[in-house]
Order: C-alpha cells, then sequence, then structure tokens
C-alpha cells in the first residue's frame, strides 16, 4: 500500500513577515511526522520535497500544488526508494540539488552506504529506478544533481579522473544518455526550450540541447555554478562575488556585483528579470535588468537556509533547523521580489 503522508501548512511570524509586501500570507509546508524536508524543488506551481526519516523509516517524496495543502507521495511503501532506504544525497558542490521535477513528475537520488540509486516517478506511474551503482568511492561513481523542467528531468552520471576533472555524461528521465563530456559534465541548469548548461570542476561551463545542438564552451568561465533561463546563462563566479551573463555561444552580455558567500546554488526568471540566490543566511533577489539587490527573506532564529527557486508562479525557500524545525519550505509570490 502507499505510505500515508500528512502535508501541514503553517503560518508562522516568518512567512506574513516575508510575504507582508505582497499583501499576502505566505503557505509554509513543513516535514511530514518523523521527517525532516532535505531539498525541494519547483516547476511553475508544483512543488516537489524530499524528506529523508529521522530514524527508522523510509525517504519520502511528496508533489504538492501550491498553495494547496494536500500533496501526493510518489514513493510507496513497497516502492523501490523505500525499499532501498538510506537518504537523499548528492556529491557536494556546484549546483548539488537531489530531486527535481517537471510539472507533476519528480527525479531524485539516494544513498545507502557505498550504493546509490537514481529514481523517476509520479502518481499514475509509480517509481521507476533508472539507474544503480555500487561501490562508490572518492573518485564515484557518483550520480547528480539534477535538474528539471516542463518536461524534461535529467541527473549527471559520473567519475573522477586522478586530477579531479569530471568524465561522464548526463542522463535523462527515458534513462538515455543526452551528452558525455571530460570536464564540464554536471547539468545544472535547463530552461523551457531544452537549453542546458553544464559545468566542471575547473569552472569551465558547456552550453548543449536536449536535442543534440552543441553551443559554446568557456573554458575560463570561473564558474562555481551556473543557471540558465530563457537562453541566457547565468554564472556565479568562484573567484569573486559576481553574476556573469553569458548567452548560450558563451558569449559575455554583462557582469552584476552580489552578496559575498553564496551558496553555489542559482535560479533564474527571466520574464520576470530576476535571479535568486543565498547568502548570508538570506534569500537575495538580484533584478537582471539593473543589478539591484534586494533581500527577500532572512533565516529564521537558529535555521539555516537551505536552497531558493523561482519559477514563474512563485518564489520558494527552503529553511532548516532551529525555530524552522525539521524543514520549512515558504511559498512567496514572484512580486514579492
Amino acid at each position: 500500500m502507499r505510505r500515508g503522508v500528512a502535508l501541514v501548512v503553517a503560518v508562522a511570524a516568518l512567512a506574513v513577515t516575508s510575504a507582508h509586501a505582497a499583501g499576502r500570507i505566505a503557505p509554509i509546508y513543513t516535514a511530514s511526522v518523523g521527517h525532516r524536508i532535505v531539498a525541494f524543488s519547483l516547476d511553475q506551481d508544483i512543488l516537489a520535497l524530499a524528506e529523508d526519516p529521522i530514524g527508522s523509516g523510509c525517504p519520502l517524496v511528496i508533489v504538492v500544488n501550491e498553495p494547496s495543502p494536500h500533496g501526493n507521495a510518489l514513493t510507496a511503501g513497497n516502492g523501490p526508494t523505500c525499499q532501498f532506504g538510506g537518504h537523499f544525497w548528492v556529491r557536494p558542490g556546484m549546483g548539488a540539488r537531489i530531486i527535481s521535477n517537471s510539472l507533476d513528475k519528480a527525479l531524485w537520488i539516494v544513498e545507502n552506504g557505498s550504493s546509490a540509486e537514481a529514481v523517476k516517478g509520479d502518481a499514475k506511474g509509480g517509481e521507476t529506478v533508472l539507474k544503480q551503482v555500487q561501490n562508490i568511492g572518492g573518485n564515484g561513481p557518483f550520480f547528480g544533481p539534477v535538474v528539471g523542467q516542463f518536461y524534461l528531468r535529467l541527473f549527471a552520471d559520473y567519475g573522477l579522473l586522478p586530477d579531479g576533472t569530471e568524465l561522464g555524461g548526463v542522463v535523462s528521465g527515458n534513462n538515455k544518455e543526452l551528452w558525455a563530456a571530460q570536464g564540464p559534465v554536471i547539468a545544472t541548469g535547463l530552461d523551457h526550450d531544452e537549453h542546458i548548461v553544464s559545468v566542471g570542476a575547473d569552472g569551465s561551463i558547456a552550453m548543449w540541447h536536449a536535442h543534440g545542438a552543441r553551443y559554446g564552451r568557456v573554458a575560463d568561465a570561473h564558474a562555481a555554478t551556473a543557471a540558465l533561463d530563457g537562453g541566457q546563462v547565468f554564472v556565479l563566479r568562484s573567484d569573486k562575488p559576481q553574476i556573469d551573463v553569458r548567452g548560450l555561444d558563451g558569449t559575455l552580455i554583462r557582469s552584476w556585483p552580489i552578496a559575498p558567500g553564496a551558496l553555489p546554488l542559482l535560479d533564474a526568471y527571466v520574464p520576470a528579470n530576476l535571479l535568486v540566490y543565498i547568502a548570508g543566511n538570506a534569500v537575495h533577489a538580484l533584478r537582471l535588468d539593473s543589478g539591484t539587490d534586494t533581500i527577500l527573506a532572512r533565516a529564521p532564529a537558529g535555521a539555516r537556509m537551505v536552497d531558493v527557486q523561482i519559477s514563474q508562479d512563485a518564489i520558494a525557500y527552503l529553511a532548516l533547523g532551529g525555530s524552522a524545525g525539521h524543514g520549512q519550505v515558504v511559498v512567496l509570490p514572484p512580486a514579492a521580489a
């Protein structure tokens, strides 16, 4: 039987404060009983929550169409994710997101000891294991991070050469390798037109298309991570607090200074001229047309900000620990920026 999961929507002081300027109470999605939210993803107005068990129990994936308080569990008690056990995981670093969704379909990575699985799921079709790997060592093999949007979900499948360079490819939710490379392997950005940006451990970037086109490659991009939307590439520099905006061919369009200490996670929505990121334990919104940087929300007492994402319908961020407890995903309207 499918595990019963209750999603609770709470309204707290943080939500009232964060959404006050927009004139709306922001819903806060909290963890299921016996779990903590460790990651999420956002596509349009649909959230996918990744919840690790606290103690015994199964990893949970829950999809919710915000602002509804009711979600659907994509993981079942007799399904492969629960049977595999362990927890959600991806090798730390650039764009280290462990779950993605394309509308109401999701893809996630779980690890148990030295083994890992890449799994996709949706409410109608259930769960499908795309790939398994065993004997993970210091040089891999690794799965993830993952990206998804609209009808496409992707995950990296790679290992490390002796010098630390990545070697591998990017696999789709249909279990087809769409990209193979040495260097910029890891896909960290994807837009609705299926343009993709991959980042290498050396800071290089490569832009490509899910159906085969290969665009530009920038060896000296100094990328800590990158995002992509509307055919524009947004590079978080590793050598300075700066966002570089590039075209698909790699041409530098403009640069904007940002707050120091940004986490290597970005997201952007070009029609609204907004890029979001986390720095100084706060959610920042950078206007792409002017470079104006605004703090949208600060972490609640004792909590840490984990991630922030944006779509045409919402801005969502995850706070974990402290007064945020076992995780709170707060959803704001784009107008809040």
